[in-house]
């Protein structure tokens, strides 16, 4: 299924520059457990996308109760939101410009994988 959200947003979107989808899917992958994590399930947030602003829909970790820990990850509407901000996060955030300027010269994922340790 995010195949197909890919898929749907690269063919709908003309603003958006294409994430290699193998980078994506593992991604989505390690960080949803196989997308069985509880943040998967109940936020349909597959990436662990946090918000650090108490007003946007989220959820925290268990153990924290209603305590707002200063941070939450999203809750999504559906996973192919997710996968959509992903998408805009590593095209936009300046946290990703190493992964960016590496994207210009090479679409390995082994290679760009290693400009993602802000994620």
């Amino acid at each position: 299924s995010v195949s197909q959200c890919v898929e749907y947003i690269y063919n709908t979107t003309t603003d958006v520059i294409p994430v290699n989808l193998e980078l994506l899917l593992a991604q989505a992958a390690l960080e949803s457990g196989w997308g069985n994590s509880r943040f998967a399930l109940e936020g349909k947030n597959l990436f662990g996308i946090r918000t650090w602003d108490k007003e946007t829909p989220h959820m925290v970790p268990l153990g924290m109760g209603k305590k707002w820990p200063g941070w939450g990850v999203r809750i999504f509407a559906s996973k192919c939101d997710s996968v959509k901000e992903y998408v805009r996060l590593l095209n936009e955030h300046p946290a990703y410009e190493d992964f960016r300027a590496l994207r210009e010269k090479t679409q390995d994922p082994l290679k760009l994988i290693k400009t993602l340790d802000n994620f």
